[in-house]
């Protein structure tokens, strides 16, 4: 198979693109393959779902909950560092390029853009422009590479990067454990895009819980209508109850519709929280009957990085631990402890069992620490 040239899907997206008016800019509207196909071959042939709703990442984030996990992901991940370690330990010296790999921007945006591909997609992909005198990609040499400024061959292997052939060597590519939100639950953002428009026509047209029906022999002027719906009002906010007279039949017409539907977005929600894989709490979503007992930061954080940021973190830095990309023995690991650094007093509480036990040191300490402490001093036995 020639590698160079580009498959015949992606010759003839590129001549049907101007029919579909693709606009796919980083870091909008990123996307793969496997995902732009589908949706827009359904927009230029009609190969649409009822509701004639358009899934993007744009629309996807006007959810409450799909912004709030890629908010957290890309908070918590950005404040990160990437190191590198030899048998557990650190290396004894770090790759240059994993402290920024792109030279147009620092490591935290570099790393919440990928994670941000792969939150929405299947795969993205670091493209290695130069490398040092030991053939490891250079301190800035990376670029994260734009969807629409890739070309792929048949099997989907990058073939060209922003318009030239790029080799196999130089590309990093980047897999999530799934197929991405805009793939894997595409059904449940467009049941949810429906919902949410529908709560809001709800909460722009109201629809009157109770009707007051009138019914004396005298038709009611539109000032005593007006009066009547705002003392009934006032009663029923003041007191919880209203009265009525053999003139007036308070009529009930049934459920409240916003409060289904809120009821509805409420269920939705946790839906979604559970297609992302973040917990509920983080998403700010309420589970009935549930409660949070956290007895101090770390735990929270140790919670958060098991049950939702691995599932990122895990794909980044395995990636990063083939021989490619470091030297064989080594791997590459997020360093977790800006997220779950005890406070000071528990740090210190336990330096003092470890001295008392005789199991650290005061080097160790200070190197815990980053600078030079007083001496603790060992309890007499």
């Amino acid at each position: 198979m020639n590698q160079s040239k580009p498959s015949i899907l992606s010759r003839a997206l590129s001549a049907i693109a101007p029919a579909m008016s693709l606009a796919i800019k980083s870091p909008e509207d990123w996307a793969d393959s496997s995902h732009l196909i589908p949706v827009d071959l359904q927009t230029l042939f009609g190969w649409s779902d009822a509701s004639g709703i358009q899934i993007s990442r744009r629309t996807a984030l006007g959810l409450d909950v799909v912004a709030k996990g890629r908010r957290v992901l890309a908070t918590n991940l950005g404040r990160m560092t990437l190191v590198n370690r030899k048998s557990g330990a650190l290396a004894p010296m770090q790759m240059s390029y994993l402290q920024q790999p792109e030279e147009d921007r620092p490591l935290a945006q570099t790393l919440i853009w990928t994670a941000d591909a792969l939150y929405f997609y299947p795969r993205t992909w670091w493209i290695v422009q130069r490398r040092d005198a030991y053939g490891w990609p250079a301190r800035g040499g990376v670029k994260l590479l734009d969807r629409k400024d890739a070309e792929f061959d048949d099997d989907g292997k990058v073939i060209k990067a922003w318009g030239k052939p790029v080799e196999a060597r130089d590309v990093i590519q980047f897999d999530a454990p799934d197929g991405g939100l805009l793939h894997d639950g595409l059904k449940l953002l467009r049941r949810a895009v429906i919902l949410d428009r529908a709560a809001s026509l709800a909460e722009e047209n109201p629809v009157p819980s109770v009707e007051l029906h009138y019914d004396g022999n005298k038709p009611l002027e539109a000032t005593q209508i007006q009066q009547l719906l705002q003392s009934w009002q006032a009663a029923r906010a003041k007191y919880g109850a209203a009265y009525t007279d053999k003139t007036i039949n308070a009529k009930t017409l049934g459920l409240d519709k916003e409060q289904l539907l809120l009821d509805a977005q409420n269920r939705m929600d946790i839906k979604l929280a559970r297609q992302i894989g973040i917990p509920a709490w983080a998403a700010d979503v309420a589970l009935e009957g549930s409660t949070l007992n956290y007895q101090n930061r770390a735990s929270r954080a140790w919670e958060l990085i098991d049950l939702y940021l691995a599932t990122y973190t895990t794909a980044i830095a395995s990636r990063l631990s083939m021989n490619d990309c470091t030297p064989i023995g080594w791997s590459t690991e997020f360093d977790t402890e800006v997220l779950t650094r005890p406070d000071l007093k528990t740090r210190f509480e336990t330096y003092k069992v470890g001295i008392d036990g005789g199991f650290i040191d005061q080097a160790w300490i200070e190197a815990q620490e980053g600078q030079k402490m007083k001496q603790l001093e060992e309890t007499p036995a």
